[in-house]
Parts: structure tokens; C-alpha cells; sequence
């Protein structure tokens, strides 16, 4: 995506929004229907964009917060609190479970669900915030596939790798900490999420880590080719 591209794009997607919400107006369902927008990744890479009065500077297909933190935004008239912003840290295998008991509905038989629902949160409720976002990636689009496995909570980030980040200090994760070196809450912190990496630690299949690195190689060697 082009960054002069950006403005119109949003406008755009805001008209298709307004569109979607005079349809549900339209068949009388509009009360009895919960709207989630929420982004699939950051905005492309050095755009720059402002949330109020902060700037955000995208970082498509990174793992750091400009890559993955990204707008999640929910309506339902008279079913939830309005204007109230929830920092509770929220992924995308939490909405099943959310959309489930929204709809008065249990998931099927012997299907266990790792997401939790954020309904009581969205109704003013306290609920069952998330302690950590667990995550497995490959960058396909570019040429470096190295998988990349982290967990994170609301200050820390430990790669499978072993680097630690305090994003509070550290946002771009320019300065790897050592795991060994870390006291008091870092080192706290850091045992739950080496905890989180552990319990998805068989959650795919070996090969598919040594499927992209193949990949990664004939990539790589390709675009070599093509510059000499």
C-alpha cells in the first residue's frame, strides 16, 4: 500500500461501515446485533497515521507492537457500555467464544477453544482479561521467513529464541534483554511467558518451521541471482 493511498482507504472502508450499519437500520435488527471491527495487522510499513493525539507509524509484517497491536472497536445499542476504552489485551482467538455467548450458543462438542470470551468486559463487567497473547509467524511476503513464536502480557515480550523485551523501555525492541539477568517483576513475568511458550510449544508440526526456512532459502537465493 502506497502511504498517499492511506487517507482514501479509510474513507473508504468508513463509507462501507456506514453502509453495512443503514442495512442492519433497515431490517430492524440493528439492537440486536454486535459489531466488532477490528484490523487484520498494522497499517504498512511507515505510514503514518495519528490515534487522537499519537502517532502511529505502521509496521505491517513485523512482530513488534506497530505490526500487531492493532484497532478493535464494538458496538451493540443498548447491550454494552458506550464511549469506554478497555485496555484488557485481547487476540483473535477470542472472538469465537465472545461471538458464541453473545448469541446465547455453546461451541460444539469435544471442541476446546483457547480464546476466552470478552462480552463482560464489552457489557462493563469485569470478566476473565487474557494474562498473556501467545503467537507463532512466519513473514511470507518478504524475504526473510524465519518463524518467529512469541508470548507477550502488557509490558513484556519473550521470544521462543530467548529475547526479552520491556516494551514500556523498549517499543521498538532494539535491546534484547538477557532472561538470566532479569529480577523482580521482569523475571516474574518472564517465567509466565516462557510458561505460555511451553504449553504451544507441540502446536504445529516440526516441518512447517523447516518448510518456511527452505523457502526462506530459495528466496533468497533467487533475488541474489536476479542481482548479479
Amino acid at each position: 500500500m502506497k502511504a498517499q493511498h492511506f487517507a482514501d482507504m479509510v474513507a473508504y472502508m468508513d463509507k462501507l461501515i456506514g453502509r453495512l450499519v443503514a442495512k442492519l437500520d433497515s431490517l430492524g435488527i440493528r439492537d440486536n446485533t454486535l459489531l466488532l471491527f477490528v484490523g487484520d495487522n498494522g497499517t504498512g510499513r511507515g505510514t503514518r497515521s495519528m490515534m487522537g493525539e499519537k502517532l502511529v507509524i505502521g509496521g505491517k509484517g513485523a512482530t513488534t507492537v506497530a505490526g500487531m497491536h492493532v484497532p478493535l472497536i464494538a458496538n451493540w445499542s443498548g447491550k454494552m457500555v458506550a464511549g469506554k476504552v478497555c485496555s484488557d489485551l485481547v487476540d483473535s482467538t477470542d472472538f469465537l467464544p465472545t461471538l458464541l455467548e453473545a448469541a446465547g450458543a455453546e461451541p460444539p462438542s469435544g471442541v476446546k477453544l483457547d480464546g476466552r470470551s470478552f462480552l463482560p468486559q464489552l457489557r462493563g463487567e469485569k470478566g476473565q482479561p487474557r494474562q498473556w497473547i501467545y503467537s507463532w509467524y512466519s513473514p511470507r511476503q518478504s524475504a526473510d521467513l524465519t518463524v518467529r513464536e512469541l508470548a507477550f502480557d502488557q509490558r513484556y515480550k519473550l521470544y521462543r529464541s530467548g529475547d526479552f523485551f520491556d516494551l514500556a523501555q523498549d517499543i521498538e525492541e532494539k535491546q534484547p534483554l538477557k532472561v538470566e539477568s532479569l529480577r523482580g517483576e521482569a523475571a516474574a513475568a518472564a517465567k509466565i511467558l516462557q510458561g505460555a511458550l511451553n504449553q504451544f510449544r507441540d502446536a504445529r508440526p516440526a516441518e512447517l518451521d523447516r518448510a518456511f526456512e527452505e523457502a526462506s532459502k530459495g528466496k533468497t537465493k533467487g533475488r541474489k541471482e536476479k542481482g548479479q
